[in-house]
């Protein structure tokens, strides 16, 4: 299982912040997390996404290295500063390949999200019938066959085709198809969820016909946290409903229940 971590608030911060900075950082959770569903580490990669201050488009660095092995990223990630920004330590799941291409966050337009979790039968079945939605240009940007990779294209994909008032609404469409073919197919997902674009950055914690994965939101005065797990000691944490999808921006965090809840079950 991937780890991750985001920020969103009025004040640009560092990528090292969420990658090295706190106390549990996205560093540390990848050697030592907590609340880990399947496997023991998340060592398979790292990824940041952040918007520069005055800029609609994200950037990314991406690495098939742990954090502490990229002779790169200590050195680069207090210059990446911004908000949003999203963090990602890669646990890879079996049948899909390894490889910086397969490393989250990933972007798509003014987009960019990152998933933890993993689509059963993805691979088959699921997976002919999530990339049938695709349009054949966004299909094109399938830069790997990566189930995580697949859920943000479909992300842009309902935002172009105008689901949903919000960023809010159309990941919760996302994520309510995704558990219906799944569980047709008899299979079964976790698809906590994080994604972000304009300003605003939605957490979905979700799964489909298995145990939900760990997500937490923190509320500060300069901006808003999610995590796989609790960066640090204080009593702001707290978790996030299962199946419910989170709208957060700098001036707060909104929870509401997950459109489709009851297939995402």
């Amino acid at each position: 299982m991937c780890r991750l971590a985001a920020y969103v608030g009025s004040e640009a911060v560092a990528a090292s912040t969420l990658l090295y900075d706190m106390p549990m950082s996205l560093e540390r959770m990848a050697y030592a997390p907590q609340e880990l569903l399947t496997g023991h580490v998340a060592v398979d990669g790292t990824g940041v996404a952040w918007w520069p201050p005055g800029s609609d488009a994200p950037l990314r660095y991406i690495s098939d290295k742990t954090p502490w092995s990229d002779p790169n990223l200590p050195l680069l990630a207090p210059t990446f500063r911004g908000s949003p920004v999203i963090g990602a330590v890669r646990s890879a799941t079996e049948g899909i390949s390894y490889g910086p291409d397969n490393v989250a966050p990933f972007i798509t337009g003014d987009l960019a999200g990152a998933h933890n979790g993993w689509i059963g039968g993805f691979c088959g079945a699921v997976g002919r019938g999530l990339l049938g939605k695709l349009s054949d240009e966004r299909f094109g940007r399938l830069s790997a066959m990566n189930d995580s990779l697949a859920l943000i294209l479909l992300v842009d994909q309902y935002r172009e085709d105008g689901v949903g008032e919000d960023l809010a609404e159309t990941v919760s469409a996302v994520i309510a198809d995704v558990a219906e073919i799944v569980i047709a197919a008899g299979e079964a997902a976790t698809l906590n969820l994080i994604a972000a674009a304009g300003g605003e950055m939605v957490a979905a914690r979700a799964s489909a016909a298995t145990e939900v994965n760990s997500l937490y939101l923190k509320s500060a005065p300069s901006g808003s946290w999610i995590a796989s797990e609790p960066m640090d000691n204080s009593a702001e944490w707290r978790p996030q409903p299962p199946h419910s999808v989170a709208l957060i921006t700098a001036d707060g965090i909104e929870v509401r229940e997950l459109s489709g809840g009851r297939r995402a079950r």
